[in-house]
């Protein structure tokens, strides 16, 4: 890639690795301590800002420092190949982790809106589902170590991490295998899913009134909270599906061509596409969350407060109240 191009994604890549960290640690700081910000929504919310922190240090770090050192590992040995697997199968069971959050939130909603009294209560504990969403995308993901390897270039007297699909059998179809296998696990088939459910949901909603509903307030408010969450998600999860197109795209175009041509201005423009979702996400729960929306705003108000200068005329006015309190006047 050459000088400029490079320049310019990596002052992309600090941009979004600021703005994820700063909103991702915040957006689970609120969770975990403001106990009016905890539901099942808000534990996914948190599962996504962890996959996400993990894309921020791990993955975009090794992006950029990719940038310049050109593929060569800077670890040899056995740590070199533990730390060369490692990064590249964190880049990939991430996005599945993400996909997975997303997916269960639609489930979720789906029962709560269409089948309110089918509700699955195992489904809604987060000590239970939030295991089953890290090791499912870890085993969705385990063929990916098996073709990573460090590899020595005797030319170069260099360590690179590679892909060497050899490993899986024949390379053409290895290649074309593994990517249609990407693309219909982290995308294809989950947001195929998610859009259904959606629609069904969102048609519940909006398009469907229950016999008497309209009379009873309550029945509206619940009504009119389920479409704001309901409409939050779909914006969440239209963010998540145009961030990571142009890197899905990109790996059918691998799937087809068989890597027959590098494209590094392109896949990494596809790549940074993709990772900038974890820099949006947190913003976009703390955005359209009503709690965890709210809790914001109240910790930015406490803050602002506590920074604000003292009036002086209002320090002389306190002190004089408490002389008056003391002498009891």
């Amino acid at each position: 890639m050459e000088s400029p191009a490079r320049i310019i994604f990596t002052v992309l890549y600090v941009i979004t690795t600021i703005v994820s960290l700063f909103g991702n640690i915040l957006l689970i700081y609120i969770v975990w301590k403001k106990p009016e910000a905890k539901s099942l929504t808000s534990f996914m919310f948190v599962n996504n800002a962890v996959a996400d922190l993990l894309v921020t240090l791990v993955v975009i770090a090794y992006t950029v420092s990719d940038f310049y050192m050109v593929g060569v590992w800077p670890l040899t040995g056995i740590m070199g190949e533990i730390t060369c697997k490692a990064v590249i199968y964190v880049a990939f069971f991430t996005i599945t982790t993400s996909i997975l959050c997303l997916t269960f939130m639609a489930v979720d909603r789906f029962y709560a809106v269409v089948y309110p009294f089918r509700r699955l209560l195992w489904f809604r504990k987060p000590k239970v589902l939030t295991p089953v969403v890290w090791l499912l995308s870890m085993a969705f993901m385990s063929i990916v170590p098996v073709f990573v390897v460090l590899q020595w270039y005797p030319k170069s007297s260099k360590y690179m991490c590679v892909t060497n699909f050899t490993i899986l059998g024949d390379k053409s179809r290895a290649i074309r295998g593994v990517y249609i296998y990407f693309f219909v696990i982290n995308y294809l088939l989950p947001v195929s899913v998610i859009s259904v459910l959606y629609t069904i949901t969102a048609r519940k909603l909006w398009f469907h009134q229950a016999p008497g509903d309209g009379l009873i307030q309550n029945n509206q408010r619940r009504q009119q909270t389920k479409r704001r969450v309901v409409r939050m998600l779909i914006i969440v999860f239209t963010a998540f599906a145009l961030c990571w197109l142009p890197g899905q795209v990109f790996q059918l175009y691998l799937a087809i061509t068989e890597w027959s041509k590098d494209l590094p201005i392109v896949q990494t423009a596809c790549n940074w596409f993709g990772h900038s979702n974890s820099a949006i996400n947190p913003w976009l729960y703390i955005g359209l969350n009503s709690k965890i929306n709210r809790q914001f705003v109240s910790m930015m108000s406490m803050k602002s407060k506590r920074y604000r200068p003292r009036d002086s005329k209002t320090d002389k006015k306190v002190i004089a109240t408490k002389a008056m309190d003391e002498t009891g006047l």
